[in-house]
């Protein structure tokens, strides 16, 4: 494993920054991200990485504080029915969109909002599993809403309707007026900022609202997002006090803490995983049977020949443990990762007819968090080309990779993937492993039907019972190859003052403090 690690910060002692890229100012709170991904600006029309802006802009019914709870967001308060089929959200009044045309929030924009994320022609990650769960949303008032389900959903507050997810809520008025330019319109919400500039692929900033914001108390006027791919030139940023905070790879801290840059850490916040093309098998249109690992052995054999604690220690600085899903699940606590066992590995795939192995293509991207994921390919293939598996490794971009993993069809390739906790965790799981959803990398007939004993048990503790079992099917399926639960360092600059982050919420930069 000698040689995987390149430390980005060697190499940022001797990047000279572009030409064109400004000093951060004393007013304005800069940060390095590696993509802004689609950089569009409705909820609907794109995925969870545009929260890094967009979550300063837009709110949600509910919030979250560090251990997962559930606090009054734009709704202050809200209950459920006996048998989890019925949400009523009870609004927060008088809270003001950013367009004084818009007024203040009414369930109307609630409604609205839910309807527009669960579309048929939602880009959002969770579309197609809310659209799946979500029956109707009715408006009795202005400031009652009423979500009806087709099934149980005991944590719809925390998952759907929370902040980890995407259901920011728009002003209703002000996206139909816009029609089809609303996705790139500037974005009107109630959040504490709003839109200043946007400059496709470059740079975002957002300016503070006037006045005292109802949840947050910014500190900082402006806050100015860079699009910088190149880990290196993110920390070279950091150090010349040209970014106050960037995501950074685990090889770059130490380098950091010797510079006096603070590290500041979310625990297992993400989860590097690696997916199996064609495999998603009660779908005949993303099922290819011919692929080697349609065989669970294979599938087994390729988690056995991985040695995931050395990877985590050389390329994750230790801080992770080795996956049991391909997300943090709590009910999953007991489900045990594959060990590492090459000899193992081999006899699998000599039974499943390779005895000396195959080829494949792994395709591979950067992102945040996930600067790893290329080094971890790499990883991934030394390991695999020791039982025999011929790796090829295809770098593209995450924006490409998933239009075509959510164009419904087979294929025929592997790819380095990013996890993350859910609120709900059954909510990760059917966006996952249900071929209901288009995110969907492996199913089969067993698991579709555990899901949908899940999905119609109605007592709490059996849920959490069937939840385990789901884990251990998913586990022992190999569906997919499970690596790390990582934790997500960001470098943070001198100017920056008090700024936690914590597994509920990375996103919270409207919290970030002004150093004294």
């Amino acid at each position: 494993m000698q040689g995987l690690v390149r430390p980005a910060f060697a190499a940022a002692l001797a990047v000279t920054l572009l030409p064109g890229v400004a000093t951060a100012q004393d007013d304005t709170l800069v940060i390095a991200l590696p993509t802004f991904s689609e950089q569009t600006m409705t909820p609907w029309s794109g995925s969870g990485q545009r929260k890094t802006y967009l979550d300063l802009v837009y709110e949600y019914l509910v919030y979250l504080d560090g251990d997962g709870n559930a606090e009054p967001g734009l709704a202050e308060s809200w209950e459920l029915n006996e048998d989890g089929t019925q949400w009523t959200f009870n609004l927060r009044e008088g809270v003001p969109f950013s367009d004084e045309s818009c007024g203040t929030v009414t369930a109307a924009d609630v409604q609205y909002s839910i309807e527009r994320i669960i579309a048929e022609d939602s880009r959002a990650g969770p579309a197609s599993t809310m659209r799946r769960i979500i029956e109707s949303v009715e408006t009795p008032d202005d400031m009652t809403v009423v979500i009806n389900l087709s099934a149980p959903d005991f944590l719809l507050d925390t998952g759907y309707m929370g902040e980890a997810q995407q259901t920011g809520i728009v002003c209703r008025s002000y996206v139909e007026g816009l029609g089809e330019d609303a996705d790139t319109a500037p974005p009107v919400g109630t959040g504490a900022y709003v839109l200043e500039t946007s400059v496709e692929g470059s740079e975002i900033t957002l300016t503070r609202r006037e006045g005292d914001h109802w949840r947050v108390s910014p500190e900082w006027p402006s806050i100015s997002f860079r699009a910088v791919p190149e880990e290196a030139t993110r920390v070279a940023m950091l150090l010349a006090g040209e970014a106050d905070i960037a995501p950074v790879s685990f090889d770059s801290i130490p380098g950091l803490e010797e510079a006096d840059i603070s590290i500041v850490s979310a625990e297992q916040t993400w989860s590097p995983v690696i997916r199996l093309g064609g495999i998603v098998q009660t779908d005949p249109a993303r099922h290819n049977p011919d692929l080697p690992w349609a065989d669970v052995r294979v599938r087994q054999a390729m988690n056995y020949a991985i040695d995931k604690q050395t990877i985590i220690d050389e390329l994750f600085a230790g801080q992770g443990t080795v996956a049991n899903g391909d997300t943090p699940v709590q009910a999953w606590a007991d489900v045990p990762p594959y060990p590492y066992d090459p000899d193992r590995a081999r006899e699998l795939l000599a039974e499943a007819g390779y005895p000396d192995g195959f080829d494949m293509v792994l395709r591979t991207f950067a992102t945040t968090p996930g600067a790893e994921l290329p080094l971890m390919a790499e990883a991934a293939a030394l390991y695999w080309a020791d039982v025999g598996i011929n790796v090829t490794i295809e770098p593209g971009d995450w924006p490409s990779i998933r239009s075509e993993w959510t164009s419904g069809e087979a294929w025929n390739y592997a790819m380095t993937h990013r996890g993350f906790p859910f609120a709900n965790p059954e909510n990760g799981v059917e966006a996952g492993f249900s071929d209901r959803s288009i995110f969907a990398s492996f199913t089969s007939a067993e698991l579709e039907e555990l899901l949908a004993g899940l999905a119609s048990e109605t007592d709490r503790d059996a849920r959490r019972e069937r939840l385990t079992e789901i884990g251990q099917y998913i586990r022992d399926e190999a569906g997919a190859v499970f690596m790390v639960l990582a934790n997500e360092p960001y470098g943070v600059g001198p100017d920056v003052g008090d700024w936690s982050i914590d597994t509920a919420y990375v996103y919270n930069f409207d919290q970030a403090g002004r150093a004294e």
